[in-house]
């Protein structure tokens, strides 16, 4: 095991060098922390279905002064894996960090509910981040570093989507599994000086909310820190978790939501 100290005489912030793929990298939540990942100095893979929205990313953060490499691909498709390493593996020889963004939302209940949504839910939510991390950690053994960091979700500790009407059964009991996934990933490479976490935001003005983005604010008023959630509130936590600043935290959810989780 070579599970580094911090040494508190450096930046423990610094990604410089680094090498990290981030799914979901054109648009949202994904763009907001690859921004950060670069102004830290990391290099990037982005990973999204939308080519153009890709490339669009990866001009501007081109131009931060970090090399950028695009895969343009469903996460759920077979070689999706296998992409992401090779295109990795054109930038350095090591990778750093893997962010599993990628994800799609559902309002579907459990009396509605088609074992087709369940499935499209479960093969992009949770088996495509499970085969991604299954694989770029072989590449972190080898390297004897490396960070994962899962996007979960808060509503994975409530009943439903905004938790008033009712829906999304299957959106919220995979991002549960997702940051139960986490925590068995964390314990079985932790002897190998990996780590693997989860971040779990609140609801967050991006795209993803954009056909019922006055729905979304109606819910502003129950966040105890008053305000709607964007994709930059996220940046700070991700560089904590990919950085030498989290080298002793492993196994953890982090919830990031303006206290929402406390009215409960």
């Amino acid at each position: 095991m070579s599970l580094a100290f911090p040494d508190i005489s450096k930046d423990l912030f610094d990604l410089n060098g680094y090498c990290s793929i981030v799914t979901g990298a054109g648009q949202g939540i994904g763009f907001a922390l690859s921004k950060g990942l670069a102004h830290r100095g990391s290099h990037l893979v982005l990973v999204d279905l939308n080519a153009e929205k890709l490339e669009q990313a990866a001009e501007e953060l081109r131009s931060i002064g970090v090399k950028v490499a695009t895969v343009a691909t469903d996460v759920s498709a077979e070689d999706a894996p296998e992409q992401m390493i090779e295109a990795a593996k054109s930038l350095s020889d090591r990778i750093d960090v893997l962010i599993n963004n990628a994800g799609i939302m559902g309002y579907a209940t459990m009396l509605d509910i088609t074992e087709e949504q369940w499935d499209k839910m479960y093969g992009i939510n949770l088996r495509a981040p499970m085969r991604i991390m299954r694989d770029v950690l072989q590449e972190m053994v080898k390297a004897g570093r490396g960070s994962v960091i899962n996007m979960g979700s808060s509503w994975s500790s409530r009943a439903s989507i905004f938790n008033q009407d009712g829906g999304g059964v299957d959106y919220c009991s995979a991002k549960a599994a997702l940051q139960a996934l986490t925590r068995a990933a964390a314990q079985d490479v932790a002897e190998y000086g990996i780590r693997v976490n989860a971040i779990a935001p609140g609801g967050v003005d991006t795209p993803m909310h954009a056909h019922h983005r006055d729905y979304l604010f109606e819910y502003e008023k129950y966040i105890p820190l008053g305000r709607m959630q964007v994709a930059e509130d996220l940046v700070g936590p991700t560089i904590f978790l990919a950085s030498d600043a989290s080298t002793y935290l492993t196994g953890q959810t982090i919830h990031v939501n303006g206290g929402l989780l406390m009215v409960d």
